[in-house]
């Protein structure tokens, strides 16, 4: 990856480079779509594909109980069977790809692994919604994403049944921001992934619904167009023709969705702040409701506190002013 992540807008390359990719999969329908979002990234970057299974059984009996594990071979053979099968469709389609099977608990594994294989993208699949759901394979990509230090697209289960697009070229990157450090330094990947796919930038800001009726409500809509057009002047990266969109929500993660189905987007970009794997069991952020709620995959960087740039301090204090008052 061209942009590691402590650099600064002034030194930031204008495009990384997808040439290692990881995809971890537990052959769920979940997994299928994450596989068929893989495959098209990895040909449509020339890069290439790792598939990662985590075979967890053997971390449920002792070790001195023999007969549970004989019987856990035809699970690990029959594990080995989807993965060849998975790894033949990649190459079916033209993707260079590999298959890797470790044992352990899967985000520690996809963590370890990504970060042994130096990947520049993880991709997974996750079909969580709430409570219980989002405690099994919810969990494991909120983890992982939290705890890697590369940028991870998670398919969520409304981006299952991914179909060619029909709109080409038109369909839109967007880089959603509410002008924290750690989402603000994500337009860099945002700006990058857009030249890669040849899909178009758009950078959203979303406002409480408090202020859509207020006398001010033009005022205050300009002052975030153009937070957004500083926050693209300053990343470093080339952006053509960007759209700046300021809309009116009353919970900041629907209205993300709703633009994005609305526009047709090829995929959603946030940032995320970095935290223990035990925060994953925290309520549900606006960045998994997100994630499990879009139309198209999400893209998230999580940035680390000491790796963040001055690009966010560099926007004027009246727009930090009316970010920190929303509610």
């Amino acid at each position: 990856m061209s942009i590691p992540q402590n650099a600064s807008p002034a030194t930031a390359a204008a495009a990384p480079e997808f040439t290692n990719i990881l995809m971890a999969t537990d052959f769920s329908l979940a997994a299928q779509a994450a596989l068929q979002e893989a495959i098209r990234l990895s040909d449509q970057c020339t890069a290439r594909l790792t598939l990662l299974h985590v075979f967890e059984y053997s971390q449920l009996v002792a070790p001195d109980m023999e007969l549970q594990f004989a019987n856990l071979e035809p699970i690990r053979e029959f594990a080995q069977r989807q993965l060849l099968d998975a790894v033949h469709a990649a190459q079916q389609a033209g993707v260079s790809c590999i298959g890797k099977m470790t044992a352990g608990y899967p985000p520690v594994e996809i963590v370890e692994v990504a970060r042994e294989s130096q990947v520049d993208l993880v991709v997974l699949g996750t079909n969580a919604f709430h409570g219980v759901e989002r405690l099994m394979f919810g969990s494991t990509a909120e983890a992982v994403l939290r705890e890697t230090s590369c940028p991870v697209i998670t398919v969520g289960p409304h981006a299952r049944c991914l179909k060619e697009r029909t709109h080409g070229n038109a369909d839109p990157i967007v880089f959603a921001t509410d002008f924290h450090h750690a989402t603000i330094n994500a337009i860099q990947y945002a700006a990058a992934i857009g030249q890669t796919l040849g899909g178009p930038l758009h950078c959203l800001h979303v406002l409480p619904r408090t202020l859509e009726d207020g006398s001010r409500n033009d005022v205050v809509s300009q002052i975030m167009t153009e937070a957004l057009q500083q926050a693209v002047a300053e990343s470093g990266v080339t952006v053509h023709a960007p759209v700046y969109s300021v809309i009116y929500g009353s919970e900041v993660s629907n209205a993300v969705v709703d633009y994005a189905r609305e526009h047709h987007a090829r995929l959603v970009v946030l940032g995320v702040q970095h935290a223990s794997m035990m925060a994953s069991h925290t309520p549900a952020h606006i960045a998994y409701r997100v994630i499990t709620e879009a139309p198209c995959p999400v893209l998230t960087i999580c940035f680390r506190p000491d790796s963040l740039s001055s690009l966010a301090d560099a926007l004027p204090h009246t727009y930090s002013t009316i970010t920190t008052n929303q509610p």
